[in-house]
Order: structure tokens, then C-alpha cells, then sequence
């Protein structure tokens, strides 16, 4: 599995429309196999989605993102973690632990109701 994580100063970018680099993460089950920084410079949504799907992107994990590119996300067959917040290897250990969405890394602001239209449809374990 490839994961992809927006990533801004060794935390979960705030915002995926105008991140400027992901942090890729190979993975077998639960454990990391390889990583890989790549930047992202395009900010046209259409040409960030085909971006990830040309680095054979499975998940994105991300912190806030814009209703129409989580649409092209979700539209491309890539799973969506959005409105995630926080240090990066804590996030990433999290997700491979199948912890993720889990309150301790929901961005501020954000609930339950606000992340099913976005694919996260409920809160992991507070």
C-alpha cells in the first residue's frame, strides 16, 4: 500500500489544496518499507489529483480540504483520510495501527457530521 501524507514542517499540512510536498510511505500491513519526500508545486486541483495517481497513491491523509478536490480524490479511487492534524510520525504510526480517523488527531474544529461529507463518516476511538 502507498500512503501519502501532506506534510508541512514535520506535521500534517492544514491544508491539501495548497500543500507543497507529500511524505510517501510504502507499507505492508502495519509495517513501513519505504518513504520518500516529493513536492507537489501545481496548485490546479485537477493536475494535484493526477499527481497522486501518477505516484500510485492508495490513501491520502490530510488535514483540510476542499469539498471539490476531495471529490477528485475520492472519484480517482484513492481512500481519503482528511481533516487530520498533528505530528507526522505519530499520525503515520496511527494509521498503520488502523487507529485513524481517532479524535487525538482530528483537526480543531471538526466533528463527526463535518467529516462524513468528506468520506471520514465517524470518529475512531477517543
Amino acid at each position: 500500500m502507498r500512503i501519502a501524507m501532506a506534510v508541512w514542517e514535520q506535521r500534517v499540512s492544514p491544508l491539501f489544496d495548497v500543500a507543497g510536498g507529500l511524505l510517501l510511505i510504502d507499507a505492508q500491513g502495519s509495517l513501513e518499507t519505504a518513504r520518500t519526500s516529493v513536492a507537489l508545486p501545481d496548485r490546479e486541483l485537477p493536475r494535484r489529483v493526477r499527481r497522486l495517481v501518477d505516484l500510485g497513491v492508495d490513501v491520502l491523509i490530510c488535514g483540510g480540504i476542499s469539498q471539490p478536490l476531495a471529490g477528485m480524490v475520492h472519484a480517482s479511487g484513492i481512500r481519503l483520510v482528511p481533516f487530520t492534524a498533528g505530528p507526522v510520525e505519530q499520525v503515520l504510526r496511527a494509521f498503520l495501527q488502523g487507529q485513524l480517523p481517532c479524535q487525538a488527531f482530528v483537526m480543531p474544529g471538526w466533528c463527526g457530521r463535518c467529516r462524513r461529507g468528506f468520506g471520514g463518516g465517524r470518529r475512531g476511538p477517543g
